[in-house]
């Protein structure tokens, strides 16, 4: 089994909160804010960094949450900004679920987890698990993190 590195989205890979007014947006119903939120990323790195770490042996995936009113609608947007953002990890490898599917649910010998938010973090690492802090603030940034596992 190979080692996954699972990604996820809203303020990781996706700069949704920076998106005007997309909380009301996506309580009414709208599902724009994920589409047309900019990547947190320079999309020329990722591309390189993503690329050597599959010759590495990586896998990439993504755990995302969307409210259970919205899930599949919000799966829809969200999997169409990955195609066209993200198109490294397979389909069998996202997961677009609610905050009552714990992320730390998908945790598999050896697997990290990139993601933004602590609690996500510190649940993961309490299954033996290792992340990466993709926090704008985080002491290391995330894609210099990526770069250390290459």
């Amino acid at each position: 089994m190979k080692k996954m590195i699972y990604f996820d989205m809203d303020g990781t890979l996706a700069g949704l909160f920076f998106v005007k007014g997309f909380s009301a947006m996506l309580g009414a119903g709208d599902m724009t804010p994920y589409t047309v939120a900019k990547p947190l990323y320079n999309v020329t790195e990722m591309n390189a960094v993503i690329k050597a770490l599959k010759s590495k042996g990586y896998e990439i995936g993504i755990i995302t949450y969307a409210d259970a009113e919205n899930l599949e609608a919000a799966t829809i947007a969200k999997t169409e900004w990955l195609r066209i953002n993200f198109p490294y990890a397979s389909v069998e490898n996202i997961h677009i679920t609610t905050k009552a599917t714990s992320k730390a649910s998908y945790y598999r010998n050896g697997d990290i987890l990139v993601d933004d938010a602590r609690a996500n973090r510190e649940e993961w690492e309490n299954v033996g698990g290792e992340t990466i802090n993709a926090y704008f603030r985080a002491k290391v940034k995330m894609i210099d993190a990526l770069k250390a596992l290459i």
